[in-house]
């Protein structure tokens, strides 16, 4: 049997990956098969299964590889670049796309991580690195701006956090997501990493 090239096995699965990720936009996560993943890329359905053992599987690679805006919060030095890229990632749940087809596998999503803990496992995964890097982002500006009550830090961490996570299951779910609200609580809590401790001046 010939040995296999890795380089080769490689892009062929990233070949798969991008194939899958276009039809599961498409169609959604219920409706697409792997006959219409393997069509999409160009592939016999054998040749994915040397790749891929499931859809499952095919879709845990997916959110494996999904940006989670670390890069962007690395970025954030002070509370100007902090609140700015907030204001992105709440602005982006306003795009008229994400009320479509992403919305909806996003959502199927959720609904096989409730019963997949393989699936909930990278999920949970990728809501950490999120996390991690918006609280290591709001210590560093804090730090900067001489903010010394790590506690009070963290929470305004938190609280960003449960903004940005309330204005995406709003997207996902359709109600309306009174955004200027949003905007003015994320910059009120940015505002806080430069006040004194609560109830002080």
């Amino acid at each position: 049997m010939p040995k296999r090239d890795p380089s080769h096995m490689a892009a062929v699965r990233q070949q798969i990956l991008t194939a899958a990720r276009a039809v599961f936009e498409r169609k959604g996560l219920y409706e697409a098969s792997v006959s219409d993943v393997s069509k999409e890329a160009g592939l016999s359905v054998g040749s994915l299964y040397v790749h891929f053992r499931s859809k499952e599987a095919i879709l845990v690679a997916l959110i494996e590889t999904a940006d989670f805006n670390g890069v962007p919060l690395a970025g954030c030095n002070n509370t100007a670049d902090l609140l700015a890229l907030v204001e992105t990632i709440l602005r982006q749940q306003e795009v008229p796309d994400t009320a479509g087809q992403a919305a909806r596998t996003a959502l199927e999503v959720a609904a096989i991580a409730r019963r997949s803990p393989e699936v909930q496992a990278v999920v949970i995964q990728n809501y950490e690195k999120l996390r991690s890097a918006l609280f290591d982002a709001v210590l560093r500006v804090g730090e900067r701006a001489a903010k010394r009550n790590k506690d009070e830090v963290l929470a305004i961490g938190e609280s960003l956090l449960s903004l940005l996570i309330a204005a995406q299951a709003q997207m996902l779910i359709g109600v309306p997501l009174v955004m200027e609200a949003k905007i003015a609580a994320a910059r009120m809590l940015v505002t806080r990493l430069h006040a004194g401790p609560a109830g002080r001046k």
